[in-house]
């Protein structure tokens, strides 16, 4: 079979490269006229400032930023934000959940960032419940995760791939992350509308007031690796004229026959966002007067931290003085950074593949915080404005823990265990039977089925982890692999680890509530 597969692979490369077949004609860059991506920009919106302030101070621009990184990112960064919500400003009854401003997200952190404000728009708000009980709760009725396969592996199958499913990518995200039911908008377990830019975006002039925060969803433009922020004077400024990929669908248009943006559905910015080039299908749209069409891919093509949007964000926005512009950014990379040495041995293809895929993210990873530092310094805006939560938030944290003999023998069992699936459960069960028996099963809410809820733990437990429970809990979280399908422990332990990350950076999360007079 392997043998096979190299002289297709051969044959695949030797036509590719046969002489005197020319391919394209030469394009002259000379004659290239094109307009950039609309930049970032809050001048045609009201402020969310306006928004209710029992919820918010309006003195305070907060943001924050997801990265991508499929399922893992999206857990981490929910378990990030049910931790958010249990952390209150010292003087005031304002959660830092509450308090959020502006949302950027890249890929598998746009379906957190999706799901919490959808739930907040249909059910929070009407219904007075937090987003905790919500969520652990009903979660099972509003399922938050999209049961598709999908890996690095489908590189080799892309022709397929970009047939795209009896139901689009993008329908699958309305129905099981934004809980709009297009085949049915009137099923009854769905919410009755679907989110659209409109929902974040409130033009000035209209009746209408802000409501929710801005989430923007960011994507890469295929061609020149652009990003593109789906903002509503973004897609109105691309002129947009109808969806061709992964949905085949007619969008709303204006009396200039685009979309205006605000009637822009929010699951095509995020199917866009979390394109990962030959793993989920690429998205397409009609441009108005061209006879070419725009392509976007995953937007960690181009910034996977999302933090490039969020200080465009903060620093448009003209109501609240920089010394009051504070940032908390969401890094979901899983596994740390990787020693530069490999064995001498031949490098399989699919290894190949995947690092030439990632090359990209993992090298701008480097150099995120002081990326990060330099944003701060060019728009004025106080250092100590920002905060990073991570799994390495876990990590610097079991480091600075006293280490007892139980954990060494922890330490030796995962070294001495394959990296696969198989043994992993067994260090998820060992960990689930601990920390019952540590803290007794009313520590946890139950199920439906009565099955207590792992990733539940009070949190006015969590100073009592010990060393040994925090090593299998990052270890195990931050090994989950890039990918859209997940495991319902795998589900657990994110969230979980997400919620101590959040745990742990209180006192300093605390502080970026402060209003500085």
């Amino acid at each position: 079979m392997k043998c096979t597969y190299s002289k297709i692979v051969l044959i695949v490369f030797l036509f590719s490269f046969k002489p005197g077949i020319s391919q394209n004609k030469i394009s002259l860059f000379s004659e290239i006229s094109y307009n950039s991506i609309p930049p970032v920009s809050l001048s045609e919106y009201k402020s969310v400032q306006e928004r209710d302030k029992d919820f918010q101070n309006p003195n305070i621009a907060l943001g924050v930023a997801i990265s991508g990184g499929g399922s893992r990112a999206q857990f981490f960064s929910m378990g990030v934000l049910l931790g958010l919500e249990e952390i209150t400003e010292d003087n005031s009854h304002h959660k830092f959940l509450n308090e959020i401003d502006y949302f950027s997200t890249v890929s598998g952190g746009c379906y957190s960032a999706g799901y919490y404000l959808t739930i907040l728009k249909n059910k929070l708000y009407q219904e007075h419940q937090s987003f905790n009980d919500f969520y652990f709760s009903k979660a099972d009725a509003y399922k938050d995760y999209v049961n598709k396969s999908a890996s690095i592996l489908s590189l080799l199958n892309n022709s397929k791939n970009e047939k795209g499913d009896k139901i689009s990518m993008s329908q699958q995200l309305d129905l099981e992350v934004l809980q709009y039911d297009s085949t049915n908008p009137d099923n009854p377990d769905k919410c009755k509308t679907q989110m659209l830019l409109s929902d974040f975006f409130v033009p000035k002039g209209s009746t209408l007031q802000p409501f929710l925060p801005m989430m923007v969803a960011n994507g890469t433009a295929y061609n020149n690796g652009e990003r593109i922020a789906f903002m509503p004077h973004v897609i109105r400024g691309l002129h947009i004229n109808s969806s061709l990929a992964p949905n085949k669908a007619s969008i709303c248009l204006d009396e200039n026959d685009v979309n205006d943006g605000y009637g822009f559905p929010l699951t095509f910015g995020i199917t866009a966002s979390s394109a990962f080039p030959g793993v989920l299908p690429k998205t397409k749209f009609g441009i108005k007067g061209q006879d070419k069409i725009l392509c976007i891919i995953d937007g960690g093509a181009s910034d996977n931290m999302g933090y490039k949007t969020l200080m465009e964000l903060l620093q448009d926005d003209t109501k609240v003085n920089n010394k009051n512009k504070k940032a908390l950014f969401i890094d979901c990379l899983g596994q740390g950074k990787k020693e530069p040495y490999i064995n001498d041995e031949k490098i399989k293809l699919i290894s190949l593949l995947e690092t030439a895929s990632l090359y990209t993210v993992q090298t701008r990873y480097m150099t995120f915080e002081s990326d990060i530092e330099d944003a701060f310094e060019s728009y004025k805006m106080p250092l100590s404005n920002y905060q990073i939560i991570g799994f390495t938030t876990l990590k610097d944290h079991l480091l600075k823990l006293k280490k007892d003999e139980a954990y060494e023998k922890i330490v030796t069992e995962l070294k001495n265990a394959d990296d696969d699936y198989n043994n992993w459960l067994k260090f998820y069960d060992k960990f689930r039977h601990d920390l019952t028996e540590q803290f007794g099963e009313l520590s946890f809410t139950r199920d439906k089925d009565g099955e207590i809820i792992l990733a539940t733990l009070t949190r006015d437990k969590f100073n009592e982890l010990t060393a040994s429970n925090i090593l299998i809990l990052y270890e195990f979280a931050s090994h989950v692999e890039t990918k859209l399908k997940i495991t319902p422990e795998e589900r657990e332990m994110l969230l979980l680890s997400g919620r101590f990350a959040a745990f742990l950076k209180a006192k300093e999360l605390k502080g970026l509530l402060t209003e500085h007079k």
